[in-house]
């Protein structure tokens, strides 16, 4: 078995996994959310990592996905800060905490974590501070992948896992160091991003369903690349300033 074939029957067992291990944990979650639209509020998104940022940026302004979501931007744990610099700035105790006290992030509002690997400072104290403001914390995260490391590692904020703090857990399936394959002595064949994306788009997209079968519509981006796309995103933004 080639590398390739070999990392695609990994990766697609590890998304029916997810599928079919966490479906009830998406359909509560996606209640939470659609619940949330129906009262006309905000879904907030927090990816506190260089990788787990991208979850974020994948649903927002993004075709088919809802505009009712607020990312908490964090530009220093990105690989927009450099690489080193993103991973001391998500290890900085009550780094999350300061963004989402600064979020605007409100009582019953949810708040989507999403961590691969659930214990640096960013993620835990973001999660502790949603909790403290009254908030639904969702986490999309995998505790297998972190499993191995010791108390001591730096990487570590706490014992304490993000799954450990959600009101809801959705295990993303995420193994052991990020890694699918094994080249020699190399881990490799990252799975990360892909399972994160994965998992917010099954959430969000069964929101939509659930709102559809109570025939409430909520905003909804649409493709530049479709007739009348522009137009409608525009209409989007006009109303809402802030996006």
């Amino acid at each position: 078995m080639t590398a390739l074939t070999e990392y695609a029957v990994r990766l697609t067992q590890a998304i029916t996994d997810l599928a079919r291990d966490e479906a009830a944990a998406i359909e509560r979650a996606a209640a939470v959310v659609a619940d949330q639209f129906r009262r006309g509020g905000q879904v907030y998104l927090y990816g506190p990592g260089a990788h787990s940022a991208i979850a974020v940026q994948d649903v927002v302004y993004r075709a088919g996905c809802p505009a009712n979501l607020v990312p908490i931007t964090d530009p220093s744990t990105t690989l927009a800060a450099g690489a080193l610099n993103s991973t001391a700035a998500e290890r900085t105790p009550n780094h999350g905490a300061d963004l989402i006290t600064a979020s605007g992030l409100s009582p019953g509002d949810p708040l989507i974590i999403i961590n691969a690997f659930g214990i640096n400072a960013a993620t835990i104290t973001a999660a502790r501070t949603a909790h403290s403001l009254g908030a639904t914390v969702i986490a999309l995260t995998s505790p297998a992948a972190t499993a191995h490391l010791p108390a001591t590692h730096p990487a570590r904020a706490t014992t304490t896992h993000l799954a450990d703090l959600a009101d809801i857990h959705i295990n993303t399936h995420v193994p052991t160091a990020d890694a699918l394959l094994q080249v020699g002595p190399t881990p490799t064949a990252g799975a990360s991003t892909i399972l994160n994306s994965f998992t917010l788009h099954a959430l969000l997209t069964t929101a939509l369903t659930h709102l559809h079968t109570t025939n409430h519509q909520t905003p909804v981006w649409r493709s530049t690349y479709t007739e009348g796309g522009d137009a409608h995103n525009q209409s989007l933004v006009a109303s809402r300033p802030s996006t």
